[in-house]
């Protein structure tokens, strides 16, 4: 026998003797189902599977922060799915996860930790997630969950307390998909598209929230988000949707009374509606040989749904993208002034925590939006 340390994952069913009792069969299914969902996540976050009887896994890890993350994995996946049980009997998992020593047979492990993180697993909450110490010590700044300190633990058979945390895995409803997302691209592209998703998921209710600061995913109520930026955020997974990009309109009547526009130089003389380093990239953009252009603003709006509104009532000239502008560019309401697009190093993106990768909610809203941006194109 071997002995050394390593992080061990203890899983079983919660209430599993009284679902048998209901029906055996489709309990059974059931189970082998979550099995095989497990064995799919420890194999992905680099663990293995090392023993499991009944309604109970055992899995090793060498990293404690991946076990984590399999666990809250599993259990946001396991959430999600749609066992064939019957009405009031769901199949839950209670998680727990310690970091000791084992002594190593054959392939299997035994010793205090292993023992410990099975005693922790009934610790844990019905689809919940229960750490020791020297687990939490090693994951805590390096993944952002809500942990609850519960304080030393007494358990069976093992002589000392075990100061343990609870995970309190942040979940929205597994029928109803929540969206964030900034605000020109939610009010003038997502929004008006919506429905096409709605028609192909009539299972899935949505909520789309509209804000312009960066949410927490670990402790806010949102699935997916929609955020401008280069792309790395930790823990985040990150799909680019399009650049940010932006040229000069005005409405009709204001260039009608503009005079002569010819070049980009005319531009300044003009009351030019956001006074940012928009202004500044579209300018060298357009090969205008000053580097720092004097630019006279009258009005500064912080978003564009915004700035569109005062272009449309023929206040100035705004930057804004076509994109998201595309009726009232077709419908002639929004004039472009030079054939010249510029760009600013960021783009959009679609967000969602890693740990959330498999669920089927969000992978069926990344590929209808990634979709809807490659025929938008």
């Amino acid at each position: 026998m071997e002995r050394h340390l390593t992080v061990i994952l203890a899983a079983d069913v919660v209430g599993y003797s009284r679902l048998m009792e209901v029906d055996e069969e489709r309990t059974h299914a059931a189970f082998c189902i979550c099995q095989t969902v497990i064995a799919e996540l420890v194999s992905k976050h680099r663990g293995r599977i090392f023993a499991g009887a009944g309604d109970s896994v055992l899995a090793e890890f060498a990293s404690a922060v991946e076990a984590v993350r399999a666990a809250v994995d599993i259990q946001n996946d396991l959430a999600e799915r749609s066992l064939d049980l019957p009405e009031n009997n769901k199949m839950r998992f209670r998680i727990g996860i310690n970091l000791g020593d084992v002594l190593s047979d054959g392939g299997n492990l035994f010793g205090d930790g292993v023992n410990i993180a099975v005693r922790l697993e009934g610790v844990a909450e019905p689809g919940g997630v229960c750490l020791s110490s020297s687990v939490y010590e090693h994951v805590e700044r390096k993944l952002p969950l809500p942990y609850v300190d519960i304080g030393p633990q007494r358990l069976k058979n093992i002589a000392r307390p075990i100061h343990a945390f609870r995970v309190s895995i942040p979940r929205t409803s597994e029928n109803l998909l929540s969206i964030t997302a900034i605000h020109t691209f939610a009010t003038n592209w997502l929004a008006p598209r919506l429905g096409a998703f709605q028609t192909a998921h009539r299972d899935l209710e949505l909520r789309l929230e509209v804000m312009s600061r960066v949410v927490d995913f670990a402790r806010e109520p949102f699935d997916v988000g929609i955020r401008a930026g280069n792309g790395r955020w930790p823990g985040l997974i990150s799909h680019e949707l399009m650049a940010e990009e932006f040229a000069p309109f005005c409405s009709p009547d204001f260039l009608a009374g503009a005079g002569n526009i010819s070049a980009p130089s005319d531009l300044l003389t003009l009351p030019l509606l956001r006074d940012d380093d928009w202004w500044r990239a579209w300018f060298k953009a357009a090969g205008f040989a000053d580097s720092e252009p004097k630019i006279s603003s009258a009005v500064f709006f912080n978003t564009q749904i915004v700035v569109s509104q005062a272009a449309l009532a023929g206040q100035g000239v705004a930057l804004l993208t076509p994109a998201f502008f595309a009726p009232d560019i077709k419908a002639g309401r929004l004039v472009q002034l030079f054939n010249v697009i510029a760009r600013n190093g960021t783009s959009l993106w679609l967000v969602y925590p890693e740990e959330r990768e498999n669920s089927r909610k969000i992978r069926a809203f990344k590929e209808w939006l990634l979709d809807e941006i490659q025929r938008a194109r």
